[in-house]
């Protein structure tokens, strides 16, 4: 457990977090998306991330969409959250801060897709989520308040299929996530975990250990997959093939085009580290 009980600003968090747990009977969720990466980064290891972000995302594991539906309804009712009208999973506390609730679970089609009922009926990818879920960190808030996080292999995996997802709407932001933890992953997996996995890698005459730091995290959210997922062949499979798209020196390199770096063949090369670990190939 990562003690954060001393940190006063994230006293908000916390409070967030007691709310949820007061009125969803006991569903069982975990903190997602850049409020997590912020969390784990910035909080525990020190690094300050690229964007500032005030919105805070969590991921339900619910049955179906009845409910989702009755849990978003407690959460209304008890007068903690209010809805926002541009968003149906998209609640504001008291304070204004915007809460995202965002299902998976029951409600994901095979290839772990949900579609929002109407009048949205938008369709959302949800695809690594439950695997996630097997393995979350566990922090103590201030007020004594605990809360799973999404690890740092699987936040990195998880912005690789929303870059793919939403990137043409939503450009950089997920790219930006991405390449950023990447490019601390050494300093946040350490020298001792990547001795025990792969101390070969640093018999190479190329060793670098900002690009093993990206592989080593590839590699820790394969072993995730392989060990809590009915679909690992078709995760591993769907991320490889973008970040082989992406790291291909003659494609489009949209990913590494949009954080617009100022070393490209860099970011490029870590990247392709990462889908080296995915994909458990010892080459940098």
């Amino acid at each position: 457990m990562i003690d954060f009980q001393d940190k006063d600003d994230l006293r908000a968090l916390g409070d967030i977090v007691r709310d949820i747990r007061d009125h969803s009977a006991g569903v069982n969720f975990m903190l997602v998306g850049a409020a997590a990466r912020d969390l784990l980064l910035q909080h525990y290891h020190g690094v300050e991330p690229p964007r500032k972000t005030t919105d805070v995302d969590f991921a339900f594991a619910v049955s179906d969409w009845p409910a989702y539906m009755a849990l978003t309804k407690r959460l209304i009712e008890s007068g903690c959250f209010k809805p926002d009208e541009r968003a149906q999973h998209r609640l504001r506390n008291r304070i204004g801060t915007v809460v995202d609730i965002l299902p998976f679970g029951g409600v994901e089609s095979p290839e772990a897709q949900i579609v929002w009922p109407p009048p949205d009926e938008t369709v959302m990818s949800v695809i690594g989520y439950t695997e996630a879920n097997a393995v979350t960190a566990t922090v103590m808030l201030p007020g004594t308040v605990p809360l799973a996080v999404i690890t740092i292999p699987m936040l990195a995996l998880l912005k690789l299929f929303a870059w793919e997802d939403r990137h043409w709407a939503q450009p950089r932001k997920d790219a930006s996530d991405l390449l950023f933890v990447l490019d601390h992953a050494f300093r946040m997996a350490g020298l001792e975990r990547l001795l025990d996995i792969a101390p070969a890698l640093f018999d190479l005459d190329d060793f670098d250990s900002d690009l093993a730091g990206a592989w080593l995290i590839g590699c820790q959210a394969r072993t995730v997959i392989d060990q809590h997922s009915q679909r690992a062949q078709a995760i591993v499979t769907r991320a490889s093939m973008i970040v082989a798209r992406e790291t291909d020196p003659n494609g489009p390199l949209c990913l590494i085009g949009e954080v617009e770096a100022r070393n490209p063949e860099r970011a490029r090369r870590t990247l392709g580290a990462f889908g080296h670990g995915l994909t458990r190939v010892r080459a940098l």
